[in-house]
């Protein structure tokens, strides 16, 4: 007699993050995590995360200020004071106010306006990503891009994290090139001489999936755009290492010194770092990886 066994659901890693996102939670079991891109259907949490008319809130009725709020204009950042206006307080004058006219002339001239730090302050978001950030055991942010017609966004780069763009309105063009392997393969930031790219088009209700690193940029086409890029960032290997190495130092007191001697520091130094091996040695992986996750989980911010 043969019996079927059965894997209980994953409570935290990438399956059981990818099953919050997904608009059928089955649907995760088949995604790729780190090797290549996807798309897939959001959930109506994620579809939701910010309306259009959350946009028009911010600009004409919020207290939204610079850097909160910027924009990026063929790559280069707008000035803040083309964006901003000074607001008086009890008598006092206050720059750096979000000026919603001001933003909207920057967006009739082609420029793609950034508003960061939604798990912040944006409650939709802030659930969100909260919820995710335990599941993925990693840091969870939220990031909204609104581009006006026919305009790229932001110049071919790499980012440090797993992203999830979240198409809200309009559809976007995406331009996809390699995922690197290794970590000392690549670095975050813009990107030069790149070819053969990868064509999509993502529309409203989908969901674009880039690994760690790929290589990316949009472009609008005949109405603009609005996304949203839920970022995750597991870990780091060094952040491994730190803490493991600081559990390791807790018990040599702070004022202890290497002292005397060049050849009696050369072999205290020798000495300490036996025993810095062997403890390494004994440290507790599990929960290491445990108490990596959780710090990541309770960061705030995405980076």
């Amino acid at each position: 007699m043969t019996t079927t066994e059965t894997t209980a659901p994953d409570t935290t890693g990438p399956r059981a993050g990818l099953r919050l996102l997904c608009r059928e939670p089955r649907d995760a079991d088949s995604l790729p995590w780190g090797g290549t891109h996807a798309v897939f259907d959001a959930a109506p949490d994620l579809a939701q995360i910010v309306s259009r008319q959350d946009l028009d809130d911010w600009l004409d009725c919020s207290l939204l200020h610079y850097p909160v709020l910027n924009a990026m204009r063929g790559g280069t950042p707008v000035p803040p004071e083309e964006l901003t206006r000074v607001m008086t307080v009890s008598g006092d004058p206050r720059a750096g106010y979000v000026d919603g006219a001001r933003v909207r002339a920057q967006l009739s001239a082609g420029a793609t306006v950034v508003v960061q730090n939604l798990h912040e302050w944006h409650r939709p978001a802030q659930r969100l990503c909260r919820r995710a950030a335990r599941l993925f055991a990693a840091k969870a942010g939220a990031v909204a891009f609104w581009t006006p017609p026919g305009q790229n966004g932001l110049r071919v780069h790499r980012d440090d994290g797993h992203l999830f763009v979240v198409q809200i309105s309009g559809t976007k063009r995406w331009y996809l090139y390699d995922t690197p392997r290794e970590a000392r393969d690549w670095a975050p930031g813009y990107v030069e001489d790149l070819d053969g790219a990868h064509v999509l088009d993502l529309r409203p209700g989908q969901v674009l999936y880039l690994p760690d690193g790929t290589a990316h940029h949009a472009r609008t086409l005949d109405t603009e755009s609005l996304h949203v890029t839920v970022a995750i960032r597991e870990p780091g290997l060094r952040d491994t290492a730190e803490l493991a190495v600081r559990a390791c130092l807790a018990s040599i007191p702070a004022h202890a010194t290497l002292s005397g001697t060049a050849a009696e520091r050369e072999q205290a130094a020798d000495d300490l770092l036996t025993r810095l091996a062997a403890a390494l040695g004994r440290v507790d992986r599990g929960a290491l990886v445990h108490d990596l996750g959780r710090r990541a989980a309770e960061a705030r911010g995405s980076r």
